[in-house]
Order: structure tokens, then sequence, then C-alpha cells
């Protein structure tokens, strides 16, 4: 499967890249759900494969599709506004919300999912 991930000409985050990947991944269907990082893991919204894909998804929530019009608006250029623009709140905001909705959980305690972000057989 191949599916372009814009990086606004290397300006994106490079977690944001790979929690694309995660998230076409996911919505193929084809990772292994009881493996796969558990909502509300991470330090930071772009810490990459499965914390972003988390952070992607809980987006979506709140405007369902919103993953494609983001990687739309980084063909060319990368901005953290693309959030706000999009969704009506600023980043760091929609982070605070997400982490809240989940309780803040560390990685440690949802050790029952990979936070490695390999959550597909064989890629380990």
């Amino acid at each position: 499967m191949l599916c372009p991930a814009w990086t606004g000409n290397c300006a994106a985050p490079g977690g944001l890249i790979e929690g694309i990947a995660d998230y076409v991944i996911v919505k193929s269907d084809i990772y292994e759900n009881d493996k796969y990082t558990k909502p509300g893991v991470g330090k930071k919204w772009d810490e990459g494969y499965g914390v972003t894909e988390r952070f992607l998804e809980y987006c979506d929530s709140l405007k369902p599709g919103f993953t494609a019009p983001l990687n739309k608006k980084m063909r060319n250029t990368y901005s953290d506004n693309y959030f706000q623009e999009l969704l009506g709140k600023y980043l760091d905001q929609l982070w605070g919300d997400y982490k809240a909705k989940y309780g803040n959980i560390t990685e440690e305690e949802a050790s029952d999912g990979d936070a490695s972000g390999f959550p597909f057989p064989g890629m380990m």
C-alpha cells in the first residue's frame, strides 16, 4: 500500500509524518489492535507512530475526516496553525484536551499496548 504523506517541504515534524502513515494503516484495519498503542499514551503530540496516530484519531472525532485535509495542507509547507484553521483550537489546547480525555496516562500505565509504533505483523 502506498499513500502519499506530504512533508510540507520537510518542515513538518517527523513524528507527524510517522503518525499519518500509521493512521492510514490503522484505517485499513491491518494492524493488531490488542498490541497497538493505547489512546492517551505519550508525552508529545508529535512523538510519532502510534502516539501521533491516536492523536489524529482524536482530531478526527472532533471533525470527521480531519487528517486528509491536514495532509493536503502540508503539500507545500507546514504550520501548527493548520490545527486551529481546521478544528478551531490551537494545537497545545487540542493535545491538553486529548490527554485529559484519557486521564494523562503514561506509557508504563498502558504497557499492555505496544508504544513502539510497530503493531503490524512481521514488522519487528
